[in-house]
């Protein structure tokens, strides 16, 4: 992170240094490599795989012949070292798609990168090579699937009769429309070969499959996560259709093989993603290892131990960034004088809603939020006070940015400039701003992704 511009942007204000070991810790906390080694042991001759509720799954390894190691996402390449160095095991073999500039490498497992978040060839050759490896799979093999937010675009094998650029025009269509990413990954499974738990279709019956999961859904969904590839889908081709309607898309003239395809679902003729039981089931175990009540309760224990009074408000805000932008600044007005040193903590993640003529603009949900916030909190002389924006994949919509920071340095600036921030909030030019303003996050990929953290702190 770039914590020394930051600080020196912000010196002496402790309601920034406390926002910032915060923000730290919750990144800190949601490192794949680090979560897979807290909840993946050996023990003797058993692997126990155990999930964040406690849940507990147990292979006697000794009855193992070969483990594959398959998934995709974006903190799916360090899961996939990770397990690597806890088994330990030259009976390995692996291929998991990741993002481009991962920069990450394997001798036994192959870590193709590929296009994010708007999917591209190199993600179908990937789930080609996935695909292969599954049906070498016998009922003595063990597969291990890595799934973590990302796996949507990176796990791309469309359904017959659909183009990659055609599914290509369909994502990017509905997340500048605004759609929500469970109505993208509704719309996605129906066009595609592996999502929805169709990734199981390739495994061969008696086969054991365990998913290990670092969840970027709000709610911890596992047939979102990703599209859910090993777990049952309970949306429908007619959902599909609702959602592309609702988004006035389902008559475009781009989507006439989406249309048709969707329909065919529809009338029976395309079979549906896997259900709930469904045989190809029988054998299968998902297990989320991280998510984002677990960062956000990471930013909580160290802004206690730094004796600030904090309150975790739930990992479930969602709608529009401007919007979330707004409710911070309320939060932040709710203080009371009392109990100082306070802080909220909240997670969850919001979308922008781009129209036509603001495409090309530059920015990002949480920059967003952050500039909405300083828009509309109520500023007052001496005040120490500071809200942070992040996300914890360290990238913020088309921006280099993880998110923003907005204190008592920047509310002063926005506050005598209003007109013009306005205008960069309407165009949707939030990253331009805090580059002016020199307060943007800048992290580069963290390699993970649990949503996004919103951290309010109020020294005086």
């Amino acid at each position: 992170m770039n914590r020394s511009d930051l600080k020196v942007r912000n010196k002496n204000l402790e309601s920034f240094h406390f926002a910032l070991s915060a923000g730290e810790a919750a990144i800190r906390s949601a490192d794949p490599y680090r979560l897979v080694g807290k909840h993946m042991k050996v023990k003797g001759k058993n692997l126990i795989i155990r999930d964040i509720f406690g849940n507990a799954v147990r292979i006697n390894l000794s009855r193992i012949q070969q483990t594959y190691i398959v998934g995709a996402g974006k903190a799916s390449g360090k899961m996939a070292l990770a397990v690597h160095r806890i088994l330990d095991d030259k009976t390995i073999k692996g291929a998991v798609n990741i993002p481009y500039d991962s920069g990450l490498t394997s001798d036994l497992i192959s870590l193709n990168e590929a296009g994010h978040p708007i999917p591209d060839e190199n993600g179908i050759v990937g789930t080609k090579n996935i695909i292969n490896l599954l049906n070498q799979a016998t009922k003595s093999d063990l597969v291990i699937v890595l799934i973590s937010g990302g796996g949507s675009a990176l796990l791309p094998m469309p359904i017959k009769g659909i183009s990659l650029s055609t599914k290509q025009l369909v994502t990017r269509s509905l997340l500048l429309a605004g759609a929500s990413i469970e109505e993208v990954n509704t719309v996605r499974k129906h066009l595609s070969k592996v999502k929805g738990g169709q990734l199981l279709n390739y495994v061969k019956a008696g086969s054991r499959v365990v998913s290990i999961i670092i969840s970027d859904v709000i709610g911890d969904d596992l047939s979102i996560i990703a599209s859910g590839p090993t777990f049952p889908d309970s949306s429908t081709f007619l959902q599909a259709k609702e959602i592309l309607k609702k988004y006035i898309l389902w008559d475009s003239k781009d989507f006439v093989t989406v249309h048709r395809i969707i329909q065919n679902g529809i009338d029976g003729k395309i079979q549906e993603t896997i259900k709930p039981g469904d045989q190809v089931l029988a054998n299968v175990s998902n297990g989320i290892i991280g998510n984002n009540e677990m960062a956000c309760r990471a930013a909580v224990k160290t802004l206690k131990k730094m004796k600030v009074n904090t309150l975790y408000l739930g990992s479930s805000f969602g709608g529009l960034a401007i919007d979330h932008g707004k409710y911070l600044a309320h939060l932040a007005n709710q203080f009371s004088s009392y109990c100082l040193p306070s802080a909220f903590v909240l997670g969850g993640e919001t979308v922008v809603k781009v129209s036509e003529c603001h495409q090309n603009r530059i920015g990002g949900r949480n920059q967003e939020a952050a500039l909405s916030s300083a828009m509309s909190f109520k500023y007052k002389k001496n005040m120490d006070i500071s809200i942070c924006c992040l996300g914890t994949d360290g990238i913020d919509g088309n921006s280099t940015y993880a998110g923003a920071f907005v204190t008592s340095r920047i509310f002063p600036l926005v506050l005598t400039s209003r007109e013009k921030y306005k205008a960069y909030l309407s165009r949707h030019d939030s990253s331009i701003a805090f580059k002016e303003l020199k307060s943007a996050i800048i992290t580069g990929r963290t390699g993970t992704n649990v949503n996004d953290i919103s951290i309010i702190v109020r020294v005086r």
